[in-house]
């Protein structure tokens, strides 16, 4: 019953918590996070291969 009772009060924490952080921001918190974890730098970064071989294979597009 303890376990029941604990579980209850953390999710409620967790709810009101999470209730409280959306009204204070426009992202949600996974949102934020990946931003600081390198997220906001992922567009520089291109790891398509298809594009990658189709820009080595064209001579004008090819990058010095």
């Amino acid at each position: 019953m303890r376990y029941v009772v604990l579980l209850v009060v953390g999710v409620a924490i967790g709810y009101f918590g999470g209730w409280q952080d959306a009204q204070t921001h426009k992202q949600n918190i996974v949102e934020r996070l990946v931003g600081r974890a390198g997220g906001a730098t992922r567009g520089k970064y291109g790891t398509n291969l298809d594009s990658t071989m189709k820009d080595a294979a064209d001579p004008a597009t090819t990058r010095r």
